[in-house]
């Protein structure tokens, strides 16, 4: 780093974005301290629940990920955890032994409460081509429903899909932070870059947020050792175990290519009406996107 200022961060992303490979990535830095998702927890299990029609299946859900025990303690009680909570004491908690302070949350977890911002942070986000995304989401909701023995359905109506399908609740905080001065140019890094060109796209990333780029970067042991020293929701860790949701991002080693986008035409009605609705959303962000200029 050019001084000795600490650098804050925070990568707002759209899930199944491969995030959580990312925060992996950047547990390789010198003396950093990872946040996993602080807002979006309070959105989902906090006392203000943005979302009543997940408070019918909270007392099936609870019981379940009580009986998991994670044997380590580093994070909050999800169900305490409101927004004012959650920005004094995790994200504008002093870490004095840390060089860079990474958070990785999603933007549908603030959209509703952007005075909550915290100060002092540089921000990032990271989006995907919303038929992968919710190609991948759909699949997590039918697992998360076999798990807890609840319905949750893709369509926003119904539970863990945000209002705006999550890229539209992105784009509006993009355009706040833009329109206040906050962040006048933040980083947009689409996965498929990330995943193509890691490189490229991670030494851009540092370049830009204040944080010293290191090779290291590029490939990281496999396991969930490392979260044990992240700052996260017991709940959604615990949740983890029974459902997998970030198993695949824990077993990674590196970033690796992807597969193209399947067919829209071949789309199920219900990701296809996702798909549809978040588009325009993600076409602008792509525009603006960080990726290296083809030769």
């Amino acid at each position: 780093m050019a001084d000795d200022k600490q650098v804050r961060v925070i990568l707002w992303c759209v899930p199944r974005t491969v995030s959580t490979a990312f925060a992996k990535c950047m547990s390789n830095l010198d003396d950093v301290q990872i946040i996993n998702e602080p807002y979006v927890s309070a959105f989902i299990r906090g006392p203000e629940m943005f979302q009543p029609s997940l408070a019918k299946n909270q007392v099936k859900i609870m019981a379940k990920t009580s009986q998991v025990d994670l044997g380590f303690d580093a994070g909050w009680e999800t169900d305490k955890a409101t927004y004012k909570s959650i920005k004094e004491n995790v994200l504008m908690a002093e870490y004095p032994d840390k060089k860079v302070v990474f958070v990785k949350d999603m933007a549908y977890g603030i959209a509703w409460k952007l005075h909550m911002l915290p100060e002092g942070y540089r921000h990032a986000f990271l989006i995907r081509n919303p038929v992968k995304v919710f190609l991948s989401w759909k699949k997590v909701l039918e697992k998360l429903g076999k798990v807890y023995e609840c319905e949750y359905l893709l369509e926003n109506n119904n539970n863990l899909t945000s209002e705006k399908y999550f890229f539209g609740e992105s784009f509006q905080l993009y355009e706040h932070l833009v329109k206040t001065g906050i962040e006048p140019n933040p980083v947009i890094i689409d996965s498929d870059d990330l995943l193509e060109t890691p490189e490229f796209i991670l030494r851009e990333f540092c370049k830009r947020t204040g944080i010293q780029y290191k090779d290291e970067l590029l490939s990281w042991n496999s396991g969930d050792s490392v979260v044990q020293n992240w700052k996260f929701s017991k709940h959604f860790m615990k949740g983890n175990q029974l459902s997998g949701y970030y198993n695949n991002a824990f077993a990674s080693q590196s970033f690796y290519k992807s597969n193209p986008p399947a067919d829209r035409a071949d789309l199920q009605e219900d990701v296809k009406i996702c798909v549809e609705a978040s588009m325009p959303y993600y076409e602008k962000m792509y525009a603006l996107r960080l990726h290296e200029e083809k030769q």
